[in-house]
């Protein structure tokens, strides 16, 4: 058998070679005492070899996954041939006659082959390493932090009552939001609004007035607004009014609809 065939040794024990390939060296396999040779002391290297190294821990569900792999490579593994033809029966007979050097050839590769294996081996470890780091990165991630939703409550509804010749309408909610109060006004048949002209809630305390928000009205009189109330102060009264424009410190018109609170 010519060289060719025996130097595709390491690329067979390797699995690198194509299936036709792999084939081939097998059959010289059957009748090469040196490649078998060669072939075990390799088997056996890498058998001594895990023992010089550091166990690593697989991560979780690596094994169950290596093993099924095998199983399935196992399927489609065709057996070897245990006969050999008159051809190679009598190939085989004249290379035994021929003096063999290849002993002597391949002895400088064995050093080159363990190295190889034993860096191999170092870099599946450090892969397991990283492989295993990672796993607990993502295991030691703090929890995700709960969104803080808001629970809203009715702490008091109120019917805001007409001044004398109003002929309108509105109502009052005190909103509780986290921790704050929130007031709602909606408002039917208004009379309707000239140029610059604004609806002003207020909130009254001990007879003095603060803005609690501003809001127009659509054709149809309608209007309504959200405001919130700052401080914790107990109010006393709620009204609304009609003002020249938005700006209104203090109220200026009179007033249509209150309520106390």
């Amino acid at each position: 058998m010519n060289n060719n065939s025996c130097d595709v040794l390491l690329d067979y024990f390797n699995d690198q070679l194509s299936e036709e390939e792999r084939k081939e060296f097998e059959t010289h396999l059957l009748y090469c005492e040196e490649c078998q040779d060669e072939l075990a002391e390799l088997e056996q290297l890498v058998e001594d070899l895990p023992y010089a190294a550091e166990p690593v821990n697989p991560p979780e569900g690596m094994k169950d996954r290596i093993l099924s792999s095998v199983k399935e490579e196992n399927k489609n593994i065709t057996p070897l041939a245990h006969k050999q033809t008159e051809t190679e029966r009598n190939s085989s007979y004249a290379k035994e006659t021929e003096p063999s050097n290849k002993t002597k050839n391949k002895s400088w590769m064995k050093p080159l082959i363990a190295a190889a294996l034993t860096l191999s081996l170092a870099g599946n470890g450090a892969a397991l390493l990283y492989i295993n780091n990672q796993d607990n990165e993502v295991a030691e991630e703090p929890p995700a932090k709960p969104i803080n939703e808001s629970l809203d409550a009715i702490k008091q509804s109120l019917t805001l009552s007409p001044s004398s010749g109003v002929n309108a309408e509105a109502s009052a909610l005190m909103i509780e939001q986290n921790e704050k109060m929130n007031l709602v006004i909606e408002a039917n048949n208004l009379p309707p609004l000239e140029g610059e002209e604004t609806y002003q809630v207020w909130v009254l305390k001990d007879d003095q007035p603060h803005r609690a928000g501003t809001f127009v009205t659509n054709a149809e009189g309608k209007g309504a607004v959200s405001y919130l109330l700052e401080g914790d102060k107990s109010w006393e009264t709620i009204a609304i009014t009609k003002e020249p424009n938005a700006n209104s410190q203090k109220p200026k018109g009179e007033i249509l609809l209150s309520s106390p609170i």
